[in-house]
Protein backbone atom coordinates (compact mmCIF):
# COMPACT_ATOMS: atom_id res chain seq x y z
CA UNK A 1 0.00 0.00 0.00
CA UNK A 2 1.41 3.51 -1.12
CA UNK A 3 1.78 5.62 1.89
CA UNK A 4 1.43 9.82 1.16
CA UNK A 5 4.78 11.27 1.00
CA UNK A 6 6.78 12.88 4.01
CA UNK A 7 4.81 15.92 4.48
CA UNK A 8 6.75 19.96 4.83
CA UNK A 9 4.99 23.13 6.45
CA UNK A 10 5.65 26.61 7.33
CA UNK A 11 5.93 26.78 10.74
CA UNK A 12 3.10 28.30 12.37
CA UNK A 13 2.90 31.16 14.49
CA UNK A 14 4.76 30.08 18.20
CA UNK A 15 5.35 27.28 16.93
CA UNK A 16 8.88 25.68 16.00
CA UNK A 17 9.02 24.20 12.19
CA UNK A 18 8.27 20.64 12.58
CA UNK A 19 10.91 18.17 10.46
CA UNK A 20 9.77 15.88 8.00
CA UNK A 21 7.39 13.61 9.28
CA UNK A 22 6.84 10.22 7.87
CA UNK A 23 2.97 9.43 7.71
CA UNK A 24 3.47 6.32 6.79
CA UNK A 25 4.94 5.69 10.69
CA UNK A 26 1.97 7.12 12.26
CA UNK A 27 -1.07 4.77 12.79
CA UNK A 28 -3.96 7.81 12.03
CA UNK A 29 -2.18 7.54 8.66
CA UNK A 30 -2.00 4.03 8.45
CA UNK A 31 -5.35 3.00 9.16
CA UNK A 32 -6.39 5.79 7.37
CA UNK A 33 -4.77 4.74 3.92
CA UNK A 34 -5.60 0.77 4.80
CA UNK A 35 -8.96 0.00 2.91
CA UNK A 36 -10.25 1.83 0.05
CA UNK A 37 -11.16 5.77 1.50
CA UNK A 38 -7.23 6.26 0.45
CA UNK A 39 -6.76 7.47 -3.33
CA UNK A 40 -4.83 4.99 -5.23
CA UNK A 41 -1.46 6.06 -5.88
CA UNK A 42 -0.68 6.42 -9.63
CA UNK A 43 1.85 8.48 -11.59
CA UNK A 44 2.80 12.00 -10.90
CA UNK A 45 -0.38 14.43 -11.31
CA UNK A 46 0.11 16.56 -14.29
CA UNK A 47 2.20 20.14 -14.22
CA UNK A 48 -1.15 22.07 -14.65
CA UNK A 49 -2.49 20.80 -11.48
CA UNK A 50 -1.44 23.37 -9.07
CA UNK A 51 1.15 21.74 -6.19
CA UNK A 52 0.45 22.03 -2.49
CA UNK A 53 0.58 25.21 -0.42
CA UNK A 54 2.33 25.07 2.52
CA UNK A 55 0.97 23.37 5.45
CA UNK A 56 -1.04 21.15 2.70
CA UNK A 57 -0.50 17.49 1.84
CA UNK A 58 0.80 16.61 -1.65
CA UNK A 59 -1.77 15.14 -4.01
CA UNK A 60 0.72 12.22 -4.45
CA UNK A 61 -1.49 10.00 -2.53
CA UNK A 62 -4.64 11.33 0.21
CA UNK A 63 -6.61 10.16 2.25
CA UNK A 64 -10.47 10.40 1.04
CA UNK A 65 -11.07 12.57 3.71
CA UNK A 66 -7.50 14.37 5.99
CA UNK A 67 -10.39 15.43 8.88
CA UNK A 68 -10.91 11.98 9.61
CA UNK A 69 -7.37 11.10 10.19
CA UNK A 70 -7.00 14.11 12.00
CA UNK A 71 -9.43 13.35 14.35
CA UNK A 72 -7.59 10.18 15.42
CA UNK A 73 -4.32 11.99 15.53
CA UNK A 74 -6.08 14.32 17.89
CA UNK A 75 -7.03 11.32 19.94
CA UNK A 76 -3.27 10.69 20.41
CA UNK A 77 -1.34 13.76 20.69
CA UNK A 78 1.19 12.27 23.07
CA UNK A 79 2.19 9.76 21.25
CA UNK A 80 3.07 11.82 17.97
CA UNK A 81 3.30 15.10 18.90
CA UNK A 82 4.95 16.37 16.12
CA UNK A 83 2.61 14.97 13.74
CA UNK A 84 -0.05 16.68 15.95
CA UNK A 85 0.97 19.80 16.32
CA UNK A 86 2.19 20.03 12.56
CA UNK A 87 -1.73 19.12 11.08
CA UNK A 88 -3.12 21.06 14.38
CA UNK A 89 -0.83 24.51 13.00
CA UNK A 90 -1.22 23.83 9.00
CA UNK A 91 -4.96 22.94 9.29
CA UNK A 92 -6.20 26.24 11.25
CA UNK A 93 -8.08 27.22 8.42
CA UNK A 94 -10.47 24.03 8.29
CA UNK A 95 -12.34 26.06 5.72
CA UNK A 96 -9.28 26.49 3.48
CA UNK A 97 -7.71 22.83 4.29
CA UNK A 98 -10.80 21.60 3.05
CA UNK A 99 -11.90 23.22 0.23
CA UNK A 100 -8.30 22.52 -1.46
CA UNK A 101 -8.01 18.89 -0.50
CA UNK A 102 -11.38 17.95 -1.80
CA UNK A 103 -10.85 19.17 -5.39
CA UNK A 104 -7.26 18.38 -5.51
CA UNK A 105 -8.63 14.97 -4.92
CA UNK A 106 -11.21 15.33 -7.36
CA UNK A 107 -8.43 16.55 -9.55
CA UNK A 108 -6.76 13.10 -9.45
CA UNK A 109 -9.63 11.11 -9.26
CA UNK A 110 -11.58 13.23 -12.10
CA UNK A 111 -9.59 14.89 -14.39
CA UNK A 112 -8.63 11.76 -16.15
CA UNK A 113 -11.22 11.85 -18.68
CA UNK A 114 -12.96 8.89 -16.91
CA UNK A 115 -16.45 8.30 -17.90
CA UNK A 116 -19.36 9.34 -15.57
CA UNK A 117 -19.82 5.90 -14.18
CA UNK A 118 -16.31 5.05 -13.67
CA UNK A 119 -16.22 8.35 -11.71
CA UNK A 120 -15.75 7.60 -7.50
CA UNK A 121 -13.41 8.55 -5.01
CA UNK A 122 -12.18 6.29 -2.39
CA UNK A 123 -13.86 3.71 -3.95
CA UNK A 124 -17.13 4.98 -3.32
CA UNK A 125 -19.09 7.14 -6.41
CA UNK A 126 -19.88 10.78 -6.38
CA UNK A 127 -23.50 11.61 -6.14
CA UNK A 128 -24.11 13.86 -9.61
CA UNK A 129 -27.28 15.65 -10.28
CA UNK A 130 -28.10 12.79 -13.44
CA UNK A 131 -27.89 10.08 -10.26
CA UNK A 132 -30.80 12.04 -8.63
CA UNK A 133 -32.98 11.70 -12.12
CA UNK A 134 -35.23 8.89 -12.59
CA UNK A 135 -35.01 7.54 -15.87
CA UNK A 136 -33.63 10.08 -17.84
CA UNK A 137 -30.13 8.76 -18.80
CA UNK A 138 -29.70 5.98 -21.44
CA UNK A 139 -26.13 5.18 -23.48
CA UNK A 140 -24.47 7.93 -24.97
CA UNK A 141 -25.65 6.27 -28.54
CA UNK A 142 -28.91 7.30 -28.09
CA UNK A 143 -30.68 8.31 -31.08
CA UNK A 144 -32.02 12.02 -32.19
CA UNK A 145 -35.62 11.08 -31.89
CA UNK A 146 -36.98 14.52 -31.77
CA UNK A 147 -40.60 13.02 -30.37
CA UNK A 148 -39.05 11.25 -27.91
CA UNK A 149 -37.05 14.60 -27.15
CA UNK A 150 -40.04 16.66 -27.04
CA UNK A 151 -41.18 14.64 -24.30
CA UNK A 152 -38.68 15.37 -22.35
CA UNK A 153 -39.36 19.38 -22.25
CA UNK A 154 -42.52 20.21 -20.31
CA UNK A 155 -42.48 23.74 -21.57
CA UNK A 156 -43.46 22.58 -24.71
CA UNK A 157 -46.81 20.92 -23.63
CA UNK A 158 -48.67 23.80 -23.78
CA UNK A 159 -51.01 26.07 -25.40
CA UNK A 160 -50.46 29.80 -26.49
CA UNK A 161 -53.15 31.88 -27.33
CA UNK A 162 -54.89 28.36 -28.30
CA UNK A 163 -52.12 27.08 -29.92
CA UNK A 164 -49.52 24.43 -29.09
CA UNK A 165 -46.02 26.35 -28.39
CA UNK A 166 -43.52 26.55 -30.65
CA UNK A 167 -40.27 27.97 -29.17
CA UNK A 168 -38.03 29.35 -31.58
CA UNK A 169 -36.37 31.89 -29.52
CA UNK A 170 -33.82 29.47 -28.67
CA UNK A 171 -30.22 31.96 -29.19
CA UNK A 172 -31.79 33.55 -26.47
CA UNK A 173 -32.75 30.67 -24.27
CA UNK A 174 -33.45 27.07 -24.15
CA UNK A 175 -36.06 25.06 -22.37
CA UNK A 176 -34.71 22.65 -20.09
CA UNK A 177 -35.47 19.25 -19.89
CA UNK A 178 -37.52 17.82 -17.13
CA UNK A 179 -34.53 16.20 -15.75
CA UNK A 180 -33.17 19.50 -15.07
CA UNK A 181 -35.73 20.29 -13.17
CA UNK A 182 -35.78 17.60 -11.05
CA UNK A 183 -32.16 17.11 -10.19
CA UNK A 184 -32.50 21.02 -9.00
CA UNK A 185 -35.25 20.42 -6.91
CA UNK A 186 -33.75 17.24 -5.69
CA UNK A 187 -30.53 18.83 -4.61
CA UNK A 188 -32.84 21.60 -2.92
CA UNK A 189 -34.61 19.31 -1.46
CA UNK A 190 -32.03 16.78 0.18
CA UNK A 191 -28.50 18.14 -0.43
CA UNK A 192 -28.47 22.07 0.29
CA UNK A 193 -25.88 23.46 1.41
CA UNK A 194 -23.01 25.75 1.77
CA UNK A 195 -19.53 23.99 -0.09
CA UNK A 196 -16.37 23.79 0.72
CA UNK A 197 -16.50 24.47 4.42
CA UNK A 198 -17.91 22.81 7.45
CA UNK A 199 -17.61 18.97 8.50
CA UNK A 200 -21.53 17.94 8.26
CA UNK A 201 -22.63 15.68 5.55
CA UNK A 202 -24.80 17.87 3.56
CA UNK A 203 -21.72 20.10 3.32
CA UNK A 204 -20.15 17.28 1.57
CA UNK A 205 -22.52 16.50 -1.13
CA UNK A 206 -23.18 19.69 -1.74
CA UNK A 207 -19.40 19.85 -2.76
CA UNK A 208 -19.49 17.15 -4.27
CA UNK A 209 -22.43 17.92 -6.75
CA UNK A 210 -20.63 21.53 -7.56
CA UNK A 211 -17.06 19.59 -8.33
CA UNK A 212 -18.62 16.55 -10.01
CA UNK A 213 -20.39 19.67 -12.22
CA UNK A 214 -17.01 20.93 -13.16
CA UNK A 215 -16.20 17.86 -13.93
CA UNK A 216 -18.51 17.46 -16.32
CA UNK A 217 -18.21 20.59 -18.07
CA UNK A 218 -14.64 19.69 -18.32
CA UNK A 219 -15.70 16.45 -20.05
CA UNK A 220 -18.08 18.50 -22.31
CA UNK A 221 -15.59 20.57 -23.88
CA UNK A 222 -12.70 18.19 -23.65
CA UNK A 223 -10.68 20.94 -20.97
CA UNK A 224 -7.33 18.72 -19.86
CA UNK A 225 -8.25 19.49 -16.08
CA UNK A 226 -10.90 19.88 -13.84
CA UNK A 227 -8.48 23.04 -12.78
CA UNK A 228 -9.13 25.19 -15.97
CA UNK A 229 -13.28 25.01 -15.35
CA UNK A 230 -14.00 28.05 -13.61
CA UNK A 231 -17.94 28.72 -12.62
CA UNK A 232 -19.45 32.02 -13.57
CA UNK A 233 -23.19 33.31 -14.19
CA UNK A 234 -22.95 33.50 -17.32
CA UNK A 235 -21.20 34.75 -20.72
CA UNK A 236 -21.44 38.02 -19.61
CA UNK A 237 -19.85 37.66 -16.64
CA UNK A 238 -17.30 35.50 -18.04
CA UNK A 239 -16.09 37.94 -20.75
CA UNK A 240 -16.00 40.87 -17.93
CA UNK A 241 -13.81 38.44 -15.38
CA UNK A 242 -11.81 38.30 -18.55
CA UNK A 243 -11.46 41.19 -19.90
CA UNK A 244 -10.69 42.78 -16.19
CA UNK A 245 -8.08 40.09 -15.41
CA UNK A 246 -6.02 40.01 -18.60
CA UNK A 247 -6.88 43.88 -18.83
CA UNK A 248 -4.52 44.87 -16.29
CA UNK A 249 -1.24 43.78 -18.28
CA UNK A 250 -3.02 46.31 -20.94
CA UNK A 251 -0.83 49.27 -21.57
CA UNK A 252 -1.33 52.61 -23.64
CA UNK A 253 -1.08 51.81 -27.50
CA UNK A 254 -2.54 48.67 -27.44
CA UNK A 255 -4.63 46.69 -29.44
CA UNK A 256 -8.08 44.41 -28.98
CA UNK A 257 -9.17 42.67 -31.93
CA UNK A 258 -13.35 42.34 -32.48
CA UNK A 259 -15.46 41.06 -35.03
CA UNK A 260 -17.68 42.89 -36.30
CA UNK A 261 -20.48 40.05 -35.80
CA UNK A 262 -20.23 40.22 -31.76
CA UNK A 263 -22.57 40.31 -29.14
CA UNK A 264 -22.68 43.61 -26.91
CA UNK A 265 -21.12 41.62 -24.58
CA UNK A 266 -17.53 40.73 -26.14
CA UNK A 267 -17.97 44.75 -26.92
CA UNK A 268 -18.79 46.27 -23.74
CA UNK A 269 -16.14 45.20 -21.39
CA UNK A 270 -13.48 45.77 -23.92
CA UNK A 271 -14.22 49.34 -24.52
CA UNK A 272 -14.01 49.86 -20.96
CA UNK A 273 -10.67 48.42 -20.03
CA UNK A 274 -9.42 49.72 -23.18
CA UNK A 275 -10.66 53.30 -22.07
CA UNK A 276 -8.71 52.64 -18.45
CA UNK A 277 -5.72 51.49 -20.01
CA UNK A 278 -5.50 53.87 -23.07
CA UNK A 279 -5.62 50.75 -25.83
CA UNK A 280 -7.89 50.79 -28.88
CA UNK A 281 -10.49 48.78 -30.27
CA UNK A 282 -9.73 47.32 -33.57
CA UNK A 283 -12.76 45.70 -35.54
CA UNK A 284 -12.24 43.10 -37.92
CA UNK A 285 -15.19 43.02 -41.10
CA UNK A 286 -17.33 41.09 -42.26
CA UNK A 287 -18.71 41.20 -45.75
CA UNK A 288 -22.45 41.33 -47.25
CA UNK A 289 -22.78 37.44 -47.17
CA UNK A 290 -21.77 37.34 -43.35
CA UNK A 291 -18.48 35.65 -43.76
CA UNK A 292 -15.11 37.14 -41.57
CA UNK A 293 -12.84 38.75 -43.97
CA UNK A 294 -9.98 37.35 -43.04
CA UNK A 295 -7.61 39.19 -45.32
CA UNK A 296 -8.79 42.12 -43.40
CA UNK A 297 -8.10 40.10 -39.93
CA UNK A 298 -4.57 39.79 -40.83
CA UNK A 299 -4.08 43.13 -42.04
CA UNK A 300 -5.04 44.44 -38.74
CA UNK A 301 -2.79 41.76 -36.40
CA UNK A 302 0.19 43.26 -35.74
CA UNK A 303 2.85 43.00 -32.36
CA UNK A 304 0.24 46.03 -30.66
CA UNK A 305 -2.45 43.19 -30.72
CA UNK A 306 -2.62 41.82 -27.35
CA UNK A 307 -6.29 40.62 -27.24
CA UNK A 308 -8.36 38.72 -30.16
CA UNK A 309 -11.68 37.98 -28.99
CA UNK A 310 -14.17 36.86 -30.83
CA UNK A 311 -17.60 34.91 -31.04
CA UNK A 312 -17.47 31.26 -32.40
CA UNK A 313 -20.72 31.84 -33.76
CA UNK A 314 -22.77 34.73 -34.60
CA UNK A 315 -26.33 35.56 -33.11
CA UNK A 316 -27.87 37.35 -35.17
CA UNK A 317 -26.10 35.71 -38.90
CA UNK A 318 -25.85 32.34 -37.64
CA UNK A 319 -22.24 32.30 -39.10
CA UNK A 320 -19.60 30.18 -38.10
CA UNK A 321 -16.15 31.50 -37.47
CA UNK A 322 -12.94 30.10 -38.50
CA UNK A 323 -12.09 30.10 -34.38
CA UNK A 324 -8.84 27.54 -35.16
CA UNK A 325 -7.45 30.02 -37.53
CA UNK A 326 -8.22 33.08 -36.37
CA UNK A 327 -6.60 31.32 -32.91
CA UNK A 328 -3.46 30.58 -34.84
CA UNK A 329 -3.13 33.88 -36.21
CA UNK A 330 -3.80 35.81 -32.73
CA UNK A 331 -0.59 33.26 -31.10
CA UNK A 332 1.44 34.03 -33.79
CA UNK A 333 1.48 37.81 -32.64
CA UNK A 334 1.30 36.19 -28.79
CA UNK A 335 -2.18 37.75 -28.60
CA UNK A 336 -4.53 36.20 -26.11
CA UNK A 337 -7.30 34.16 -27.51
CA UNK A 338 -10.79 34.45 -26.20
CA UNK A 339 -13.73 32.83 -27.85
CA UNK A 340 -17.22 33.46 -26.85
CA UNK A 341 -19.11 29.87 -27.30
CA UNK A 342 -22.44 31.36 -26.38
CA UNK A 343 -24.04 30.13 -29.50
CA UNK A 344 -21.88 27.23 -30.24
CA UNK A 345 -21.69 25.30 -27.32
CA UNK A 346 -25.33 23.62 -27.81
CA UNK A 347 -25.30 23.00 -31.06
CA UNK A 348 -21.10 21.93 -32.39
CA UNK A 349 -18.84 20.12 -30.92
CA UNK A 350 -16.33 21.66 -28.87
CA UNK A 351 -12.63 20.74 -28.08
CA UNK A 352 -11.09 23.47 -26.64
CA UNK A 353 -7.55 21.74 -26.35
CA UNK A 354 -8.06 21.30 -30.74
CA UNK A 355 -9.64 25.95 -30.51
CA UNK A 356 -6.33 26.35 -29.08
CA UNK A 357 -7.85 29.20 -27.62
CA UNK A 358 -6.88 30.75 -24.12
CA UNK A 359 -10.33 31.57 -22.93
CA UNK A 360 -13.69 29.89 -23.82
CA UNK A 361 -16.94 31.14 -22.23
CA UNK A 362 -20.53 29.77 -22.08
CA UNK A 363 -23.75 30.09 -20.56
CA UNK A 364 -25.52 27.23 -19.32
CA UNK A 365 -29.53 28.62 -20.29
CA UNK A 366 -27.97 28.25 -23.98
CA UNK A 367 -27.50 24.53 -23.63
CA UNK A 368 -31.23 23.56 -21.66
CA UNK A 369 -29.14 24.29 -18.31
CA UNK A 370 -30.98 27.13 -16.05
CA UNK A 371 -29.76 30.67 -16.03
CA UNK A 372 -27.66 31.99 -13.44
CA UNK A 373 -24.61 29.79 -14.30
CA UNK A 374 -22.10 29.44 -17.09
CA UNK A 375 -18.57 28.29 -17.23
CA UNK A 376 -14.86 29.61 -18.65
CA UNK A 377 -12.40 27.78 -19.60
CA UNK A 378 -8.71 28.94 -19.05
CA UNK A 379 -5.59 27.39 -20.53
CA UNK A 380 -3.37 26.06 -17.78
CA UNK A 381 -0.31 27.60 -19.07
CA UNK A 382 -1.58 31.48 -18.20
CA UNK A 383 -4.04 30.58 -15.00
CA UNK A 384 -1.28 31.83 -12.18
CA UNK A 385 -0.73 34.92 -14.85
CA UNK A 386 -3.74 36.05 -13.93
CA UNK A 387 -4.83 37.90 -10.51
CA UNK A 388 -7.86 37.94 -9.07
CA UNK A 389 -11.14 39.52 -9.55
CA UNK A 390 -13.50 39.47 -7.06
CA UNK A 391 -12.44 39.28 -3.38
CA UNK A 392 -14.13 37.29 -0.50
CA UNK A 393 -14.52 33.73 0.99
CA UNK A 394 -13.28 30.70 -1.03
CA UNK A 395 -10.69 32.50 -3.45
CA UNK A 396 -8.20 32.88 -0.65
CA UNK A 397 -5.60 30.97 1.29
CA UNK A 398 -4.64 32.99 4.22
CA UNK A 399 -5.96 36.65 5.32
CA UNK A 400 -4.49 39.24 7.30
CA UNK A 401 -5.05 43.02 7.47
CA UNK A 402 -1.41 43.65 6.03
CA UNK A 403 -1.88 41.38 3.49
CA UNK A 404 -3.60 38.14 1.51
CA UNK A 405 -2.86 34.76 -0.39
CA UNK A 406 -5.04 33.29 -2.81
CA UNK A 407 -6.40 29.65 -2.98
CA UNK A 408 -5.28 28.14 -6.50
CA UNK A 409 -7.11 27.99 -9.68
CA UNK A 410 -10.04 27.63 -10.41
CA UNK A 411 -10.94 28.60 -6.64
CA UNK A 412 -8.74 31.96 -6.94
CA UNK A 413 -11.49 33.36 -9.29
CA UNK A 414 -14.99 32.46 -6.96
CA UNK A 415 -15.00 35.05 -4.55
CA UNK A 416 -17.96 34.09 -2.26
CA UNK A 417 -20.70 31.51 -2.48
CA UNK A 418 -21.69 30.01 -5.76
CA UNK A 419 -25.14 29.29 -7.50
CA UNK A 420 -24.89 25.83 -6.59
CA UNK A 421 -28.00 24.75 -7.50
CA UNK A 422 -27.53 26.28 -10.98
CA UNK A 423 -24.45 24.44 -11.04
CA UNK A 424 -26.32 20.69 -10.28
CA UNK A 425 -29.03 21.56 -13.41
CA UNK A 426 -25.79 22.74 -15.67
CA UNK A 427 -24.43 19.34 -15.45
CA UNK A 428 -27.51 17.49 -15.59
CA UNK A 429 -28.39 19.40 -18.80
CA UNK A 430 -24.77 18.40 -20.78
CA UNK A 431 -25.14 14.84 -19.73
CA UNK A 432 -28.85 15.02 -20.86
CA UNK A 433 -27.42 16.79 -24.35
CA UNK A 434 -24.18 14.28 -24.64
CA UNK A 435 -26.71 11.50 -24.92
CA UNK A 436 -26.71 12.11 -28.20
CA UNK A 437 -24.05 12.15 -30.77
CA UNK A 438 -23.39 16.34 -31.37
CA UNK A 439 -22.41 15.81 -35.04
CA UNK A 440 -26.39 14.34 -35.58
CA UNK A 441 -27.84 17.45 -33.55
CA UNK A 442 -25.90 19.65 -35.88
CA UNK A 443 -26.56 17.83 -39.10
CA UNK A 444 -30.53 17.69 -37.62
CA UNK A 445 -30.75 21.10 -37.08
CA UNK A 446 -28.76 22.47 -40.26
CA UNK A 447 -31.51 20.36 -41.77
CA UNK A 448 -34.42 22.99 -40.21
CA UNK A 449 -31.76 25.97 -41.14
CA UNK A 450 -31.87 24.82 -45.14
CA UNK A 451 -36.07 24.56 -44.41
CA UNK A 452 -36.47 27.73 -43.36
CA UNK A 453 -34.04 29.42 -45.77
CA UNK A 454 -35.78 27.58 -48.55
CA UNK A 455 -39.19 28.39 -47.91
CA UNK A 456 -38.35 32.05 -46.59
CA UNK A 457 -36.56 33.18 -49.70
CA UNK A 458 -39.06 32.16 -51.49
CA UNK A 459 -41.83 34.53 -50.55
CA UNK A 460 -41.61 38.04 -52.41
CA UNK A 461 -40.57 40.86 -49.82
CA UNK A 462 -38.68 38.72 -47.61
CA UNK A 463 -35.22 39.99 -47.48
CA UNK A 464 -32.91 37.59 -45.58
CA UNK A 465 -29.75 38.78 -43.33
CA UNK A 466 -26.18 37.21 -44.10
CA UNK A 467 -25.80 33.61 -45.72
CA UNK A 468 -22.59 32.26 -44.74
CA UNK A 469 -21.53 28.70 -45.82
CA UNK A 470 -20.99 27.63 -42.28
CA UNK A 471 -23.96 28.73 -40.18
CA UNK A 472 -25.96 27.57 -36.99
CA UNK A 473 -29.81 26.74 -37.33
CA UNK A 474 -31.08 30.22 -37.28
CA UNK A 475 -32.46 33.32 -39.62
CA UNK A 476 -32.77 36.58 -39.66
CA UNK A 477 -34.92 38.48 -41.89
CA UNK A 478 -37.24 41.62 -42.50
CA UNK A 479 -40.73 41.43 -44.36
CA UNK A 480 -41.20 45.07 -46.54
CA UNK A 481 -43.94 47.17 -45.05
CA UNK A 482 -44.50 45.36 -41.85
CA UNK A 483 -42.48 46.16 -38.42
CA UNK A 484 -40.51 43.55 -36.65
CA UNK A 485 -42.24 43.99 -33.44
CA UNK A 486 -45.64 43.43 -35.39
CA UNK A 487 -44.62 40.04 -37.26
CA UNK A 488 -43.36 39.18 -33.64
CA UNK A 489 -46.71 40.25 -32.64
CA UNK A 490 -48.45 37.93 -35.13
CA UNK A 491 -46.59 34.94 -34.55
CA UNK A 492 -47.09 35.03 -30.59
CA UNK A 493 -50.79 35.26 -31.32
CA UNK A 494 -50.19 32.16 -33.51
CA UNK A 495 -47.90 30.65 -29.94
CA UNK A 496 -44.60 30.80 -32.00
CA UNK A 497 -42.16 32.52 -30.02
CA UNK A 498 -39.54 33.92 -31.86
CA UNK A 499 -37.05 37.16 -31.21
CA UNK A 500 -37.16 40.35 -32.72
CA UNK A 501 -35.28 43.22 -32.08
CA UNK A 502 -31.57 44.15 -32.53
CA UNK A 503 -30.59 40.81 -30.42
CA UNK A 504 -27.97 43.04 -28.43
CA UNK A 505 -25.50 42.69 -31.81
CA UNK A 506 -26.41 46.67 -33.04
CA UNK A 507 -23.26 47.09 -35.10
CA UNK A 508 -23.53 43.39 -37.13
CA UNK A 509 -27.37 44.68 -37.79
CA UNK A 510 -26.20 48.14 -38.98
CA UNK A 511 -24.21 46.70 -41.27
CA UNK A 512 -26.99 45.96 -43.55
CA UNK A 513 -28.48 49.54 -42.85
CA UNK A 514 -31.10 47.86 -40.32
CA UNK A 515 -31.60 48.52 -36.70
CA UNK A 516 -33.84 45.48 -35.60
CA UNK A 517 -34.99 41.85 -37.70
CA UNK A 518 -37.11 38.54 -36.91
CA UNK A 519 -35.03 35.78 -35.74
CA UNK A 520 -36.88 32.36 -35.33
CA UNK A 521 -33.65 29.95 -33.98
CA UNK A 522 -33.76 26.33 -33.56
CA UNK A 523 -32.65 23.57 -31.47
CA UNK A 524 -32.92 19.48 -30.83
CA UNK A 525 -36.80 19.98 -29.73
CA UNK A 526 -38.16 21.55 -33.00
CA UNK A 527 -39.31 19.96 -36.18
CA UNK A 528 -39.74 20.58 -39.60
CA UNK A 529 -43.43 20.79 -39.22
CA UNK A 530 -43.42 23.80 -36.65
CA UNK A 531 -41.81 25.64 -39.58
CA UNK A 532 -44.22 25.07 -41.84
CA UNK A 533 -46.53 26.61 -39.67
CA UNK A 534 -44.34 29.75 -38.91
CA UNK A 535 -44.60 30.18 -42.92
CA UNK A 536 -48.31 30.52 -42.97
CA UNK A 537 -48.49 32.62 -41.08
CA UNK A 538 -45.63 34.64 -42.63
CA UNK A 539 -47.43 34.08 -45.54
CA UNK A 540 -50.87 35.09 -44.04
CA UNK A 541 -49.24 38.45 -42.72
CA UNK A 542 -47.20 39.14 -46.11
CA UNK A 543 -50.78 39.04 -48.04
CA UNK A 544 -51.85 41.47 -45.73
CA UNK A 545 -49.98 44.14 -46.39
Amino acid sequence: MAHPASLQSEAAPGLAAPPATNLANVPAFESACAGSDCLPAGPAISPELPQPMPGHLPIKSLPKTVLEAIERLDKAPQEHPIAFEHFRASLQQAEVAQNELRRLSFAKQLGRGKSPSERSVGGASVPSAASMTPGRFVTPSRPLDVASVRSDFPALDQSINGHDLIWFDNAATTQKPQAVIDAMSNFYARDYSNIHRAAHTLAARATDHYESARETVREFIHAGSVDDIVFVRGTTEGINFIANTVGGSLQEGDEILLSEMEHHANIVPWQMVARQRGAKIRVIPFDDRGELMMDEYRRLLSLRTKVVSVTHASNTLGTILPVEEIGSLAHKYGARYVIDGAQSVAHLPIDVTALNCDFFVFSGHKVYAPTGIGAVYIRPEIQETLPPWQGGGNMIHRVTFDETTYAFPPNKFEAGTPSIGDAVGLETALRYLRQFDIQSVASYEHGLLEHAWRELSGLDGVRLIGGATHRTGLVSFVIDGLSTEHVGQELDRHGIAVRTGHHCAQPSLRHYGLESTIRPSFAIYNTHAEIDRMISVIRSLHRQR
